[in-house]
């Protein structure tokens, strides 16, 4: 049954969802969808737009409301949305402060937006409003079985809170992402130099913190997220129940700090990581320059690794000499991590008296791991570098900014290949509204009218 309900002074349609025991009434305030054919209520009217086989899709017709700004949270989306995942992300008129993020393109156009909103769908709403608080309720409200989910980095608002929305939606999955596990706002340079990784990050002989460039704690965050995401949606399938789920940068630097060893090193050995420079903790790894001034990073992790690499530098006699000279042996990891300053200087030569191509021609078949550094200009431009060769890039038009090499998802799923472009901001607006809430022309223009949603009108 629709009846009408009263935003700002506009009628909108809307009806009440029942349970599937006896029609009990659990709220009032969910849009109708249309019906009819033409209209889609997953990610298949958006598939098709950007050439995607949905029948393919490994996430077809899960729907997720994003409300996210800067990384963690844009980035669980991005790695749902080009598995299919029907991701529609709901921004201020005029976009959040990341729309504008460098880089930008000569029209300012962000490209760290483009990227971290790929195979989004994207709408503009007021949310400052009580009708836009409204549109957004309806929208994470709005009924399916794959629905009824929202992801969210905004502090706790009550309106955009789990209470609120379960109140409407019972079986409701609302993940939201925050700085710290109390609340307090935080970013990733704010947890990882609490953590004290950028302590022991740069030269062994500087003494003052190093930043690294990439926002680890944000990433990683984000696939936490997403995994919260799958993990509930398979909770509420099974069962039926709704979930709120919290994840904090914080406590994913202090879980990944403990994962790899740095927080039971202190507690069980009495001691912290040293800050060693280029050379890898636990192993032997370190740089070396080549005759033309150009730098390899070298790993020997097994023994088999170790081998080859005493092999191709000649050092056969004078590995054997220094084993029995310190009484130890080298195939063992640990005794290559120790003594790995006096086994560079004897290794740094042969790389010092070769060029790049003849090192990179000795490596090459052998079963040393190894890798050149590389500008990230080289990275893009370099017909040998990484991206070159990876299987994940394609040229995408992106709109609004132009061609170029965009990945698809880096989980290789058999027959789902697809690599889909971001959003313009707000284009998605009228059809999302009209889709999902039933919106007609005439709403749509009187709510733009009233500064309530933005994008173009369709």
């Amino acid at each position: 049954m629709r009846r009408p309900l009263d935003l700002g002074g506009r009628m909108l349609a809307c009806e009440k969802t029942r349970s599937e025991e006896g029609g009990k009434c659990e709220g009032d305030r969910i849009y109708r969808p249309p019906e009819g054919p033409g209209v889609h209520t997953s990610k298949a009217g958006s598939a098709a737009a950007h050439g995607v086989s949905p029948m393919s899709a490994p996430l077809e017709g899960l729907r997720i409301i994003d409300v996210c700004t800067y990384v963690a949270g844009p980035s669980a989306g991005m790695n749902l949305a080009p598995l299919g995942a029907d991701v529609i992300r709901i921004d201020p008129i005029g976009g959040a402060t990341d729309t504008r993020r460098l880089p930008t393109n000569h029209h300012g156009k962000s490209l760290y937006w483009a990227g971290l909103n790929q195979g989004k769908r994207s709408i503009e709403i007021d949310a400052s409003t009580p009708e836009g608080r409204e549109l957004v309720q309806a929208l994470i409200c709005a009924p399916g079985p794959d629905a009824g989910i929202v992801l969210t980095n905004s502090p706790n608002r009550s309106w955009l809170g789990y209470e609120s929305l379960a109140g409407r939606r019972p079986d409701v999955i609302h993940v939201r992402i925050t700085g710290r596990s109390d609340g307090r706002a935080a970013v990733d340079y704010t947890v990882n130099c609490e953590v004290g990784l950028p302590l022991v990050t740069g030269p062994a002989d500087y003494d003052r913190p190093v930043n690294h460039v990439l926002p680890s704690w944000d990433l990683l965050t984000g696939l936490h997220a997403a995994i919260a995401i799958l993990t509930a949606e398979r909770v509420r399938s099974r069962t039926g129940r709704g979930q709120s789920v919290v994840v904090s940068l914080a406590d994913v630097a202090v879980a990944t700090m403990s994962h790899l060893g740095f927080v039971a090193d202190v507690v069980v050995n009495g001691r912290a990581r040293l800050r060693e420079g280029n050379y890898l903790y636990g192993s032997f790894g370190c740089d070396f320059k080549t005759a033309d001034d150009r730098r390899v990073m070298i790993v020997a992790l097994t023994e088999r690794h170790w081998d080859h690499l005493v092999e191709l530098t000649g050092m056969n006699e004078a590995i054997e000499a220094l084993q029995h000279s310190l009484k130890v042996n080298l195939a063992e990891e640990e005794e290559r991590y120790r003594y790995r300053e006096l086994l560079a200087a004897l290794l740094r030569p042969w790389f010092e008296e070769r060029t790049y191509d003849q090192v990179a021609a000795g490596l090459g078949p052998s079963h040393v791991l190894w890798g050149q550094y590389r500008s990230v200009e080289e990275l893009v431009n370099d017909p040998h570098s990484l991206l070159a060769e990876s299987g994940v890039m394609a040229d995408v038009d992106q709109p609004g900014i132009g061609v170029y090499p965009t990945p698809r998802s880096v989980l290789d799923f058999t027959g789902w290949d697809e690599h889909l472009s971001a959003p313009l901001l707000g284009s998605h607006t009228d059809e999302v509204l009209s889709e999902l809430l039933g919106l007609s022309g005439v709403e749509l223009a009187a709510l733009r009218e009233r500064g309530i949603i933005g994008g173009v009108s369709g």
